[in-house]
């Protein structure tokens, strides 16, 4: 395996000298990390307990879960949805297994937004919504509403299993596929949410508020050592890397983990040093790869939340950040209008850990 390449620890001789009229301080380099669909308990397990054993001295990421309204029903009970253009009782993905796994996923899911963890939505039945209508897509977010409110009465649990956070903490979306229409953004409005991540865009971009929606867009990336582009998401690493199907070479995986920990780095190290735009990675609870994309994303988050000026927060925290700024400080940070900063050091260590 090719080893890891270490980060500068220096700083640029003279970070202000190219920009010798700044017009703003240097913004923190914000990464995001978030989960789509999360059904797997074991997931909810591993990713728990990894979050906490980062945090266990001091504080140094937190996640935002993208949770699939089928999540909150047992098969059995499949019947109380009826998603858009549907019969009822259908998904795209898995229902939420037995009452009691349901259960127990709501427990991981309380557990982790008291930690400092964001929840947010992914829609009910993962359908493709290119073409719904505003109004399909109100559908689908009245039913997330409807199954996440009502997750005790609808397994059999009464009011004794229930989310213990508010459903209007729920500000944040992304589609499944990625897949948008023009009636997504005003039934997002409409719904109350603060901010969208179903987009794709410049790995250096900062985000845009559009129409009252901030707009957190995963980037277009090149996978290092290669000419192949990718999206910063775990799948389309795995279509890039082996035609959508898992290797079963043990030595391919490992190259593969490689390679998404070296594209990552190359993300962070030129957003770190140039214009600090925030990392957008997103990944799936889904075991892709046999665990390798899992093992990178870990790796990844240990040599580098923690790290002088870098802040792994969730998505509402970042929309937080993006509105208490200006707007001349907001053209500024997309300008990269301040003091450059060099790479940190990098602890290798983190990958044996």
């Amino acid at each position: 395996m090719r080893p890891i390449v270490l980060l500068s620890a220096l700083l640029l001789a003279n970070p202000a000298a190219a920009n010798a009229q700044t017009a703003v301080e240097r913004p923190p380099q914000f990464v995001l990390m978030a989960f789509d669909n999360c059904t797997e308990l074991e997931r909810w397990q591993e990713w728990s307990d990894f979050a906490a054993g980062m945090n266990s001295e001091r504080d140094r990421v937190r996640f935002t879960f993208f949770v699939s309204g089928v999540n909150f029903v047992a098969n059995a009970n499949r019947g109380v949805y009826e998603g858009p253009r549907q019969r009822r009782g259908y998904s795209s993905i898995n229902f939420g297994g037995t009452p009691d796994d349901v259960r127990r996923r709501v427990e991981y899911i309380n557990a982790l937004r008291a930690r400092g963890h964001e929840i947010a939505s992914h829609a009910v039945g993962h359908f493709d919504g290119r073409t719904w209508s505003a109004a399909e897509w109100s559908q689908e977010f009245r039913a997330f509403n409807d199954l996440a409110a009502q997750v005790g009465p609808n397994n059999g649990f009464g009011d004794t299993v229930r989310l213990a956070f508010p459903l209007t903490d729920i500000v944040g979306f992304r589609a499944p596929y990625l897949a948008k229409s023009a009636g997504l953004f005003p039934a997002l409005r409409n719904a109350g949410f603060r901010y969208d991540t179903s987009g794709v865009g410049s790995a250096t971009a900062w985000p845009q508020k559009i129409d009252g929606l901030w707009r957190f867009d995963l980037a277009n990336l090149r996978i290092n050592g290669t000419g192949k582009g990718t999206i910063s998401m775990d799948y389309n690493f795995l279509v890039a890397q082996s035609g959508g199907f898992p290797s079963p070479d043990p030595a391919r995986r490992a190259h593969f983990r490689e390679q998404m920990i070296q594209t990552y780095l190359d993300y962070f190290r030129k957003n770190y040093t140039g214009n600090r735009a925030p990392l957008h990675i997103g990944h799936h609870f889904s075991d892709y790869q046999h665990g390798a994309y899992r093992e990178a994303l870990r790796a990844f988050a240990r040599m580098i939340c923690g790290l002088p000026e870098v802040r792994c927060i969730t998505y509402t925290a970042l929309a937080d950040f993006m509105d208490a700024q200006n707007p001349d400080t907001l053209a500024a940070y997309r300008k990269g209008d301040f003091p450059r900063a060099g790479a940190p050091t990098i602890d290798l260590a983190a990958l044996a850990r």
